[in-house]
């Protein structure tokens, strides 16, 4: 019936629940699934875990060349496969080199104690970190606000919420600083930097902390990591657009080894800095 009513949605691996159910979000037949009259809604959050682990499945062995579940059926809460074909091929890739989009880079993943925080867990950014985003941003001054997105914005469109925190780890970085519990996170800061279209060598960066932990070392910690990153990746120049106003920003700069320069016809200042002499 899948087939004769065109029931598809697409999505690239990697997978997280996030992702998934948005997946399923786009398929006629999730109406259904959530239940409707007499029918009791399926298990959606089982369904996210089967999708998060074929996504595992085809992340981890590059051989799959096809995989079909069909039918995939309800029964109560619980899920049974009825058929399915794998179709394998023998490939040189290794993965995840084989994958459009690079998965969660969870080797960054790094717990470090601040002497005035606490303990912080510095990680790269993921698609489900959209709610903790929206609290950081809520916790700027309409001067910081000015400061990263040079315009008063009052709140983040979702469009741009979705750029943020979907992105592509193959030509961006993107930490954040997370402390407190995990049913009670909060998110301090943002460092990212994203490399050029046109030339991979080169990437801008951009860093936020939120108002009340700014001052205590935060955005330098996560800068300086996403510099160290770059300079893995092969990225030899990294340059950012600063306020004059900023000048946390530019003493930030100053103490990481940019140089800075104003930029000709403009107030603002250029920060630059060459990895490949660090």
């Amino acid at each position: 019936m899948a087939e004769v009513l065109k029931d598809q949605a697409i999505a690239l691996p990697s997978l997280n629940r996030l992702l998934a159910r948005s997946l399923m979000e786009k398929t006629r037949v999730y109406r259904l699934l959530k239940g409707y009259r007499n029918h009791p809604p399926a298990n959606l959050t089982l369904l996210e875990e089967i999708l998060i682990r074929l996504s595992r499945l085809v992340t981890d062995f590059p051989e799959i060349e096809e995989l079909d579940i069909n039918p995939l059926m309800v029964i109560k809460d619980d899920f049974c496969a009825v058929d399915a074909r794998v179709l394998l091929k023998s490939t040189p890739v290794s993965p995840p080199l084989h994958l459009v989009i690079s998965p969660y880079p969870s080797q960054y993943e790094v717990r470090i104690q601040h002497k005035e925080v606490g303990e912080l867990f510095i990680r790269p950014i993921r698609p489900e970190d959209v709610p903790l985003l929206v609290k950081l941003f809520e916790s700027l001054s309409p001067q910081s606000i000015l400061f990263r997105f040079f315009s008063p914005l009052k709140v983040i469109p979702h469009r741009m919420l979705a750029r943020f925190t979907q992105i592509d780890y193959d030509r961006e970085i993107a930490l954040v600083a997370i402390c407190g519990p995990e049913l009670n996170e909060k998110m301090l800061g943002v460092a990212r930097i994203i490399t050029d279209v046109y030339n991979r060598k080169h990437a801008e960066f951009s860093v936020i902390v939120g108002d009340p932990w700014q001052g205590k070392g935060i955005g330098a910690e996560l800068l300086k990591r996403c510099l160290s990153i770059s300079k893995d990746h092969g990225i030899e120049k990294v340059t950012g657009i600063v306020l004059p106003e900023n000048t946390q920003m530019l003493a930030l700069g100053k103490k990481l080894g940019f140089s800075a320069k104003k930029v000709t016809g403009k107030s603002e200042y250029k920060l630059s800095i060459d990895l490949t002499k660090l």
